[in-house]
């Protein structure tokens, strides 16, 4: 294919994915939160399990507290995470406690994946249901961003989260479970921060503004949580959103500054404040940032903007590795593929970003319609 029409290619796609993203105002492509915030109630499911029969998440409204694990058979670190939730599970189960492995192998689930899914829970000899999220709604609404992925819910809201299998933050979360379990740990437990509930309610009627496109009440809604609560982070998040595609990108900057502030290790402030400084042209500060993020937590944006500055800084094998990362997260992040696009562009390989900003467009044009 000849160099011109390849570029014809690039420009028809990357049309169409502005169109797209246009048509739903303010959703952005890439996901302002690590998993949904704790706070927040978290949406009912109905799914299928691995042998045909519905599961809703409402079902278990009875338990103390259910536990759902999202992973997949071609995350590496999936079969660990099944392998630690069935020991728990075996001995917690008549405590109260629900534990559910949501399986996100493919946005369709062929004959072939569910002989991989089941061939696997067999092994592991896995007796805590296995759901299969076919067509990945669940996996967007619970806004997942790293397989595996885990989400304590209690009293019907999201209490703890953890996106991907971080050796500190794995053993964390266990605690945080021996205690729901009624255990006495030997040493002093902190439980997780919880924001007050009308401090996530006026972050989430803001987001509604937010997809209309008022931000100025949106605004409005933000600062009345922030006041409120001024350690939780999210309203920070989506305050510095607002002024970055207002282009004021120094207000975005300062906010995004003061979040990390607060919360020195907020992965998802570290990455969007990386992201912004890249834009910037702060290739320095914008790297030293992201590296630090990634070694935070399995936040699959904070690897795509890693890759995103370091091919602008000329460290194309870097960048290159840095987004197969991603990838190895969470495949259907469209993000991903866009940034690794302009990459392959600017660095004259206009077969590659073809290829990357059709994968985009199609993953876009799966989660918005």
């Amino acid at each position: 294919m000849r160099a011109g029409n390849v570029r014809r290619i690039i420009l028809t796609i990357r049309a169409a994915i502005l169109i797209v993203i246009f048509a739903a105002p303010f959703t952005g492509i890439a996901k302002a939160e690590a998993l949904l915030p704790t706070g927040d109630y978290a949406p009912d499911f109905s799914l299928k399990d691995i042998e045909g029969k519905e599961i809703k998440l409402s079902q278990f409204s009875q338990k103390e507290a259910v536990i759902v694990l999202f992973w997949s058979t071609w995350s590496v670190n999936s079969p660990k995470a099944l392998k630690r939730f069935e020991g728990y599970h075996k001995k917690y189960q008549d405590r109260g406690i629900q534990v559910i492995g949501i399986n996100v192998d493919n946005q369709t689930i062929s004959a072939e994946d569910l002989g991989s899914i089941n061939k696997l829970v067999k092994e592991l000899n896995i007796s805590f249901p296995i759901l299969v999220d076919a067509g990945l709604k669940t996996f967007h609404s619970y806004n997942v961003i790293a397989l595996p992925s885990t989400i304590v819910i209690t009293k019907g809201k999201i209490s703890y989260t953890l996106p991907g299998l971080p050796l500190v933050g794995t053993e964390e979360m266990f605690d945080y479970l021996l205690v729901l379990a009624g255990e006495q740990l030997p040493k002093k437990f902190e439980p997780k921060y919880m924001p007050p509930y009308n401090v996530v309610a006026d972050t989430n009627i803001a987001r509604q503004f937010i997809k209309r496109g008022m931000y100025k009440m949106a605004h409005t809604f933000l600062q009345k949580a922030i006041n409120k609560d001024p350690k939780y982070i999210p309203p920070y998040i989506e305050l510095a959103k607002i002024h970055e595609r207002e282009n004021k990108n120094k207000e975005a900057e300062e906010i995004l500054r003061k979040a990390i502030a607060i919360d020195a290790e907020n992965i998802t402030a570290m990455s969007e404040l990386g992201y912004l400084l890249a834009k910037s042209g702060m290739t320095k500060e914008a790297i030293e940032i992201l590296n630090r993020a990634v070694k935070v937590d399995s936040y699959t944006p904070a690897y795509y903007y890693l890759a995103y500055v370091l091919a602008k800084n000329g460290q194309m094998r870097d960048a290159l590795n840095a987004f197969d990362s991603a990838i190895s997260l969470n495949p259907y992040d469209s993000m991903i593929y866009m940034l690794r696009a302009e990459a392959y562009e600017n660095n004259k390989m206009p077969k590659e970003a073809a290829s990357d900003y059709k994968r985009a467009l199609e993953l876009l044009l799966k989660t918005r319609y």
